[in-house]
């Protein structure tokens, strides 16, 4: 879906208003609850929705604001799109204030992480495309993208097992080897089997029973993830 210029506005105007409010925000310190570090994800532009969201955005105050940016020919930024992610208390907490493991949550009513009525499925981070590399890897969602490109592995996230579409197969066709990072359950493996049958330079890399490319590097470590790719 193409987007006219006053959608194109209207996402940058909250992408740059979310951002000033990450910085001390619950969106900081449940990155860092997920074994991330802020300041080596300042390039995703991530932003907090407070109690002040603008008109429309009500609905996604206590999320991450996670834009999808796109830099166009002549060097300019864009947001293609928005998604949030939930980190209202009621949800990632438990009743003494502790975090719950991520596969704990509750989500009622929403689920983890929320797109804008009528958005279509898009790769997240495709600067990560146009970076000169021979390899690349594709993950689960935001979370395992940030989580692997702060351990210096190229990737890019797809929104799910669904969230694959065929015209995005002939992206990753150039490179020597592309790294399936997939989620150690039965969804995440029909996802990683799926995306290996159309690209013959596919590697799958499962993850052990349970656990996704985040969990992987907050609970064995930078080490662990990087020997999975072999790097």
């Amino acid at each position: 879906m193409r987007l006219t210029e006053e959608r194109k506005t209207l996402l940058m105007e909250v992408a740059v208003r979310a951002r000033k409010q990450f910085e001390g925000s619950p969106a900081e310190e449940y990155l860092v609850h997920r074994g991330l570090v802020p300041d080596q994800l300042d390039k995703f532009r991530l932003g907090y929705v407070d109690d002040s969201a603008p008109s429309g955005f009500d609905k996604y105050r206590g999320t991450i604001c996670v834009p999808y940016l796109r830099r166009g020919a002549t060097g300019i930024w864009s947001v293609a799109a928005l998604r949030f992610r939930c980190i209202r208390d009621e949800c990632v907490r438990n009743p003494d204030g502790s975090f719950r493991d991520s596969k704990d949550e509750v989500h009622v009513g929403h689920g983890k992480m929320q797109s804008m009525a009528s958005d279509t499925p898009r790769i997240y981070n495709t600067e990560a495309i146009v970076r000169s590399s021979d390899v690349i890897a594709i993950c689960e969602g935001e979370a395992d993208t940030w989580t692997a490109e702060m351990c210096g592995i190229p990737a890019v996230g797809i929104q799910g097992v669904n969230g694959w579409k065929d015209y995005f197969t002939e992206l990753f066709i150039g490179y020597r080897t592309v790294f399936v990072l997939s989620d150690g359950d039965e969804a995440g493996r029909g996802f990683a089997q799926h995306v290996a049958k159309l690209l013959p330079n596919a590697l799958e890399v499962p993850m052990a029973p349970g656990m996704d490319v985040n969990r992987t590097h907050k609970d064995m470590g930078r080490e662990a993830l990087l020997s999975k790719v072999g790097m």
